[in-house]
């Protein structure tokens, strides 16, 4: 009667491995699929930081440039003007006598 209780209890046991390493096996092939696809996320939000950096900089360097430059370039370009038209108080505006140092602090 022992001799078939220790049979069973074994068969049992040998059962249960081989469920257990079933389970094992699915469970790292799991694992692996898990860890490839949030490898592939990760990438792509990376990828999603740089070009958002690469479009706000796009947008901001002409930006801050034209507010550099602009107001050289608008003196300039109503210099032929002014020397034609004489000391006019409407071409000696604001816009043409800006000081970009108060827009830079």
């Amino acid at each position: 009667m022992e001799k078939e209780n220790n049979q069973d209890i074994k068969q049992e046991l040998q059962e249960m491995r081989a469920e257990f390493k079933e389970l094992l096996e699915k469970n790292i092939s799991l694992s692996e699929d898990v860890l490839f696809l949030s490898k592939k996320i990760n990438r792509y939000v990376i990828w999603e930081r740089i070009f958002g950096v690469v479009k706000v900089l796009i947008f901001v360097i002409p930006l801050i440039l034209s507010i550099i430059y602009l107001p050289t370039i608008l003196k300039n370009a109503f210099a032929p003007y002014k020397e034609l038209l004489g000391e006019s108080k409407e071409l000696n505006s604001n816009l043409l006598n800006v000081d970009i140092s108060q827009y830079l602090k």
